[in-house]
Formats: structure tokens, C-alpha cells, sequence
């Protein structure tokens, strides 16, 4: 293969990831707005059917159990306090981590961008997302579990919300190292074009 078809390639790849990445853009989009959407469904719940009827749904319908298995709720809480708490924990965590990851996708939709225009993946401008794709992610590996334990420590509610993941920290790390590559494969792309 020649350098041209070679571009011609690298371009097309460029161009089959940033629409899976455009697909993913409008999804956390949509998964946001769905999440405050229920939201705003149970706080209008609550306010037509009164605390009585909104405690004798949560008990009935065992609601706090959809939070996840690891849920546990103070003995002697009140039903509706603690999926009051508990919603405002899951709805900070999951809202933090789909901003997070929302970053991590443009960032990512970013390097595939500059490389379908330019052709060339060896660019200041896409070490710097490439390090902005491994910094979100190691935040994606820990920040549910952090705003976990500070509900926990404020309410006394645990909601599983996540785990802290190791080995997406080690990708991380690895992708943190390939920012690091890309930046010298900028150097050595200049020293080339400044050769030539």
C-alpha cells in the first residue's frame, strides 16, 4: 500500500467511528433527559397522591430495592424520606457519570474529527483529547463510588451505584501513556516535513 491509500483508510476509519460517536453523543443526550424526565414523574407523583400514598407505593411496590441489591436503608427510616435521599444520591451519581462520559466521547469525537480532516493521526491537538479521553475515563472508574460513600457518610443510605474499576484505571493509564506517544510521533511528523 502507498502513503495515499494509507490516508484514504486511516480517513475512512475516521469517518465510521465519529458516526458510532455522534450515535453515542445523542444517546447520553437522551439518557439524561430520560433520567431527569423520572424525575420530575415522581416528584409529580408525590405531590397529586400526597406522602401517604407516595410511602404506601414505595413499601408496596418495593421501589427501593430498583436502586440495586446493595441498597440499605437505617432501620426505622421512613419509606419515603429514604427513597427521597437514596433518588438524590442515584441522580447525582448517575448525572456526574453520564457528563463524564460525555466528555470522554466528545473528547474521543474530537480526535477522530482532526484525523478525517487532516489525514494524520500525530497531532498536538489530538494528544491533548487523548489525554482528556484517559483523565475522564479514570474519573468514570471512581467518582460513582466517591459520591456513594459522601451519601452514605450524609444519610446514612448506601446506593450501589458503582464499583471502583481497576482495570479501567489501568486503561487509563495506558491511554494517558499513549497521549505521551502521540505527542513525540508530533515531533518526529515535524522533523520529517521539515527534512523533506
Amino acid at each position: 500500500m502507498n502513503e495515499v491509500e494509507i490516508q484514504s483508510k486511516i480517513k475512512q476509519n475516521a469517518k465510521n467511528v465519529g458516526i458510532v460517536l455522534t450515535i453515542g453523543k445523542i444517546l447520553v443526550v437522551f439518557v439524561i433527559v430520560l433520567l431527569f424526565l423520572t424525575a420530575a414523574l415522581t416528584a409529580c407523583i408525590y405531590t397529586v397522591g400526597g406522602p401517604a400514598e407516595f410511602s404506601h407505593w414505595i413499601v408496596s411496590e418495593d421501589v427501593l430495592s430498583s436502586f440495586g441489591v446493595g441498597t440499605s436503608v437505617p432501620a426505622g427510616m421512613d419509606p419515603t424520606t429514604a427513597f427521597i435521599q437514596a433518588s438524590a444520591i442515584f441522580l447525582v451519581s448517575a448525572t456526574v457519570y453520564l457528563l463524564t462520559f460525555a466528555g470522554m466521547i466528545w473528547a474521543a469525537a474530537r480526535i477522530f474529527a482532526e484525523i478525517r480532516e487532516s489525514g494524520v493521526p500525530f497531532t498536538q491537538a489530538n494528544a491533548r483529547s487523548l489525554k482528556h479521553v484517559a483523565i475522564c475515563m479514570a474519573l468514570l472508574c471512581v467518582v460513582p463510588v466517591i459520591i456513594d460513600s459522601i451519601g452514605w457518610y450524609i444519610t446514612g443510605i448506601s446506593v450501589t451505584v458503582g464499583y471502583l474499576s481497576i482495570e479501567g484505571l489501568i486503561v487509563a493509564a495506558v491511554l494517558y501513556c499513549l497521549a505521551h506517544i502521540f505527542e513525540y510521533g508530533t515531533l518526529l511528523q515535524k522533523q520529517a516535513d521539515e527534512t523533506l
